[in-house]
This record gives C-alpha cells, sequence and structure tokens, in this order.
C-alpha cells in the first residue's frame, strides 16, 4: 500500500477534511435545492397572478408579433386559448391594421413607458376593438437600445 508509510495521524486528518468536504457539498446542496424551490414558487406565484388578473396582458416582438399573452387577453379579443390568440394572431394581426401597429410601437419605443396610450386591436370576429394600452419596451441589457419586445397591459377603452 501507498499510504502504509504516512504517519497515522496525517490519515485521519485526511479522513477528517474528506469528511468536512462531502458535509458542505451537503449544506450547499440543500441550499441549492432550498433556493430553487423558493423560485419555483415564486414563478408559480407570478404565474397565477398573470394569468388571473382582470387585464389583458401581453408581450410583444419588436416587429409587433405577439409572443405571450394572459387568459384575459384571449379572451377579450374572443380566441378560446392564449395559444391561439398567438399564434393566429402571427397569421391575421391583432392590430386594426398595419399603421395602428406601427403607431403603437413607436410610442412604445420613444418613451420610457406609456400610460392609456388608446389603441386599436382586432378581434377574432374582425371587428375592431378600442382598447388602452399601458406598458413599455424591455430593452437588451447588454446595451440598452436594441428593443427585445414590450410588456403590455391591455384594457377596453371604456373601463
Amino acid at each position: 500500500m501507498r499510504d502504509q508509510h504516512r504517519p497515522k495521524q496525517d490519515l485521519i486528518n485526511e479522513v477528517i477534511g474528506l469528511r468536512k468536504q462531502v458535509a458542505d457539498l451537503k449544506q450547499a446542496a440543500v441550499v441549492r435545492w432550498r433556493a430553487e424551490e423558493a423560485l419555483r414558487r415564486s414563478e408559480e406565484q407570478y404565474r397565477a397572478l398573470v394569468e388571473y388578473v382582470p387585464e389583458g396582458i401581453c408581450r410583444l416582438s419588436p416587429e409587433g408579433d405577439f409572443l405571450q399573452v394572459n387568459g384575459t387577453f384571449a379572451s377579450m379579443l374572443g380566441y378560446e386559448t392564449r395559444g391561439e390568440a398567438t399564434e393566429l394572431g402571427r397569421v391575421v394581426g391583432i392590430f386594426a391594421d398595419g399603421a395602428e401597429r406601427d403607431r403603437v410601437l413607436d410610442a412604445f419605443r420613444m418613451a420610457e413607458g406609456v400610460r392609456n396610450l388608446p389603441a386599436r386591436l382586432r378581434h377574432r370576429d374582425g371587428r375592431v376593438m378600442p382598447v388602452r394600452l399601458s406598458g413599455r419596451a424591455v430593452r437588451e441589457p447588454t446595451n440598452g437600445r436594441t428593443i427585445q419586445g414590450f410588456a403590455i397591459l391591455v384594457t377596453p377603452a371604456g373601463e
């Protein structure tokens, strides 16, 4: 054996050190697991909050495509599901027309945040719905200029 010439105390100290490393690794794993669980719970709470808020919430790409919508947004525009609103919205367009989309996107690009911007969205049945939009552009963290998308709160114009 290669360790037979080492003093017994050195071997004992090495075993103690290894046990300490194992205990530290176990502790780190527990801390990480707790952090992951807290993050999971937080995500679930925010997801539920966004899903059940009485206003429509959506995220737009810089080109004006709807990336994500909540259930209220989908039903406000006559869609059965969030997925249907985003998929059909990409194909047919949810803004009343291209000029309306460009006007809204320009307003969000120009300002730090937008409140109660009058806009017109297209309902699934084809009619145009007046709404008010509030939100902000979500900018690229590295350069702060490139727009990743827009976070928008949508309320019917009469409310």
